[in-house]
């Protein structure tokens, strides 16, 4: 707590997100014309994003110490298990806070009566307290977290009432209560193997955001059935299923979309979609961007670059309109918005096709915020870019052209 009020950029960063997260309570008259929220907006909302927040915390991500750390102080004046154990208590609470951020704010918007608020109020305390005894174990079987997390998002697409919603409430406590040991977190006292690995991880993490390289966040495959690499398609299947570990995540940002649009139908759709669905595509497809980094691999595969990136884009969207079409049908959108499963796909494509970063001309340009590195942003948003460009043309222009649109994107990231 020290370091956030010590007077440097942390306390100011700490005071401008204040007073941004305050202009939204003296602003909902704009912001109930720009999201157009439904009455049910808050319990719904709440509990589809209280389970996309506690299944973030689900990884365990806080298990971590450097090496160096463990080799030369673990036997002096730190202790490893309160070091993980406080991380695990601040991922924990500031997910709980945000969630309080957000039910505040839809409560606001849409004047919502007091048990509604406090039938909001008992699913955030009953979910994070599920979450807490879940989370201060060792993760055993994700599959049963998986299904546990989608179960309660499904829930929320039901439209829960204040008296459904105190009963969630109470069986999420009393799961909680089952499962929690007091005492040390067990998650905390993991094997030094565990908490080099983790910080490992964490190392990639951060690189790849310090210095804007999309390649090292993308995840790595699990060992997989062996199959006969006999074709492009092959391979891009292969790369699938080695992260199929990241379909509940998927899943579940096409159960918050499908929230999203009932809830702020003025949102355009097209929009919700295209973002969501990127987010859950990235992880599944990023087969092709490991093998993009290594020149070697490509060669040992032994098909030409177009070859590669038509046959995953094939692949790809295959799971982009498995991913799309239940969640159109779940969130009532328009057929046209169904055009965007190719984009998504042929986004996925660029970005796992972009060229590693390189910084010796960042093309630097002067705002009132400081030097942006433009070339670097421009090498960055490689994907993306022509998403945003094709979701603003399909929005606006009539069938037959958004067709056109979308087929100039199909073209650009399988040839280029």
């Amino acid at each position: 707590m020290r370091r956030w009020a010590s007077g440097d950029e942390r306390t100011l960063g700490v005071f401008l997100g204040v007073g941004v997260l305050t202009m939204a309570f003296l602003r909902l008259d704009k912001l109930r014309g720009a999201f157009g929220v439904v009455p049910e907006a808050p319990l719904v909302l709440t509990v589809v994003i209280t389970a996309l927040a506690w299944w973030s915390l689900l990884p365990r991500s806080f298990v971590w110490l450097d090496p160096a750390v463990l080799t030369w102080r673990d036997y002096g004046g730190i202790n490893r298990v309160a070091i993980v154990a406080g991380r695990l208590v601040g991922g924990w609470l500031g997910r709980l806070l945000a969630l309080g951020y957000v039910l505040a704010v839809l409560s606001a918007l849409v004047r919502a009566p007091v048990a509604t608020t406090v039938a909001g109020v008992a699913v955030l305390v009953g979910a994070g307290f599920l979450a807490l005894a879940v989370v201060r174990r060792p993760r055993a079987e994700p599959w049963h977290e998986a299904l546990a997390v989608l179960t309660l998002a499904v829930v929320g697409l039901t439209r829960p009432g204040p008296v459904v919603s105190f009963v969630l409430a109470g069986v999420l406590a009393v799961a909680g209560l089952v499962l929690f040991r007091p005492g040390t977190p067990p998650v905390a006292d993991a094997t030094r193997q565990t908490l080099v690995d983790g910080w490992r991880d964490r190392v990639l993490r951060v690189s790849g955001v310090q210095f804007l390289d999309l390649a090292l966040l993308l995840p790595a495959a699990r060992p997989v059935r062996p199959r006969p690499l006999t074709s492009g398609l092959r391979l891009a299947w292969q790369g699938v299923l080695g992260r199929a570990r990241h379909a509940p995540t998927a899943a579940l940002l096409g159960l918050t979309a499908a929230a999203v649009h009932r809830m702020l139908p003025a949102l355009p759709d097209v929009v919700v979609f295209t973002v969501l669905g990127y987010l859950a595509l990235v992880p599944l497809g990023a087969g092709l961007g490991e093998l993009w980094r290594s020149p070697g691999r490509r060669r040992w595969v032994g098909s030409t670059d177009t070859a590669l990136r038509w046959h995953h884009f094939l692949v790809t969207t295959t799971v982009a309109a498995a991913w799309g079409l239940p969640v159109w049908l779940l969130s009532g959108s328009a057929p046209a918005v169904l055009l965007t499963v190719p984009v998504l796909s042929a986004c996925a494509v660029r970005t796992m096709t972009r060229k590693p970063p390189t910084y010796d001309n960042l093309v630097p340009v002067d705002t009132p915020f400081g030097a942006v590195p433009t070339r670097l942003i421009l090498q960055t948003t490689r994907g993306p870019d022509a998403g945003v460009l094709a979701v603003l043309l399909v929005s606006a222009l009539p069938v037959w052209g958004a067709a056109l649109v979308v087929v100039a994107v199909v073209v650009l990231a399988v040839f280029r």
